[in-house]
């Protein structure tokens, strides 16, 4: 093979990013990040941004505080400008949904997030136009904050080159090499490298080169939409926070002051019977059905939005896992062989504490005990992760 590196990661995503920073910062010598097209080209341009800790899961509650301190101390630390916005987040659900919100409340806060119950009239004060039913469920964390992922990216690209990792656009991975059940580099169409780690954080582009080496990962594609809503001209509305509302199925975050990104979780992301969606090639844009009914949920949240227009749109491919939670592992039976994949679309906001954790792997070898919740055997096991802003 024609050049060399210590670590190969295979994607320039925000997770292969941190990741490699992450290595750097810790000693590790040559790093090289392969991205068969920009950083920042696939899912991780095109996230949502928001990061907040009212989740149920202690561990996945301390991925997003994390989140918020990288990326709220980014620019003190690097010297790398990335616009963060404090609005925190507020969680709208129903009256039936009181026992579960109140659980993911407590285990939020056993993992650190400083938030808490509402009343009704509270929530209206934090989101003007909110209809907020008395009968209802309201949490506000004021910690939630989104940045925008496409230039946060890039600052996270910025501070790993300026901490020396090499960083080859445009270069597509065929293989992973692999001798004597050992990872000794990989090819591409811009050459060879040969390294004894390999990473890979290719969404769902990994999983082909992964059951190439005999390692089934249950990971699907799975398209999500999304769209910006207009505000109605001269309505004075505004999104003043990051927002979901369980009523609705919706999340969304300001965009500016007279728009609103939007959302819609689905409740099958990960369908072994459904058709599978070639990442390559999908319709950029969302589908007509599903932003008329972004709208229609939309309405049920800010009634004033009934009169909002429609921006634009686009979709983007989630990697999805069973559970919705991502697979960290080093490969058993390949020395050298990490992978991170299948984040279902939480990829941006936990990949801060993803890089750091896979870093201490790649530089230990050894497992960190935070990780071990998201280990491949799950899925065989039944140790699968349960957590959710709210029931299904």
């Amino acid at each position: 093979m024609g050049r060399t590196a210590d670590v190969v990661i295979v994607g320039g995503g925000v997770t292969g990013l941190c990741t490699a920073l992450a290595l750097k910062e810790r000693g590790a010598g040559r790093v090289v990040v392969l991205e068969r097209h920009f950083t920042g080209a696939g899912q991780s341009g095109r996230a949502a941004g928001v990061i907040r800790g009212c989740v149920g899961h202690p561990t996945v509650a301390a991925t997003q505080l994390e989140g918020q301190e990288f990326y709220g101390t980014f620019e003190s630390r690097y010297g790398i400008p990335v616009e963060v916005h404090r609005t925190g987040y507020l969680l709208v659900a129903r009256s039936h949904e009181r026992a579960h919100v109140e659980t993911t409340v407590a285990v939020a806060e056993s993992a650190g997030c400083r938030l808490g119950l509402v009343s009704a009239e509270e929530a209206a004060e934090i989101q003007p136009g909110l209809d907020a039913d008395p009968a209802g469920v309201h949490v506000f964390e004021p910690g939630g904050l989104y940045v925008d992922p496409a230039p946060a990216t890039q600052a996270i690209r910025l501070a790993a080159t300026a901490a020396g990792v090499s960083i080859r656009e445009g270069c597509e991975v065929g293989e992973i090499v692999v001798e004597g059940g050992r990872v000794t580099g990989v090819t591409s169409g811009d050459g060879d490298v040969s390294a004894g780690i390999v990473l890979v954080a290719t969404s769902v582009w990994g999983t082909p080169q992964l059951a190439r080496l005999g390692i089934d990962v249950p990971v699907r594609p799975h398209i999500a939409q999304m769209a910006f809503f207009h505000v109605p001209t001269g309505s004075g509305q505004r999104l003043r926070t990051t927002l979901f509302d369980s009523r609705a199925g919706l999340y969304m975050r300001p965009e500016g002051t007279a728009q609103m990104f939007v959302g819609r979780k689905e409740r099958d992301f990960h369908d072994p019977d459904g058709p599978l969606v070639d990442p390559d090639d999908y319709k950029q844009t969302a589908e007509y059905g599903a932003v008329e009914r972004m709208h229609a949920g939309l309405s049920i949240t800010l009634p004033s939005m009934r009169d909002g227009f429609v921006h634009r749109t686009y979709a983007c491919t989630y990697d999805v896992t069973p559970d919705e939670m991502p697979i960290l592992e080093q490969a058993g039976g390949i020395d050298g062989l990490f992978f991170a994949v299948g984040f279902s679309g939480g990829g941006f906001s936990a990949a801060p504490w993803v890089g750091l954790r896979m870093a201490e792997s790649i530089i230990s070898g050894a497992k960190p005990r935070e990780i071990e919740p998201f280990k491949l055997e799950r899925f065989e096991t039944g140790e699968t992760i349960a957590w959710s802003n709210t029931p299904d």
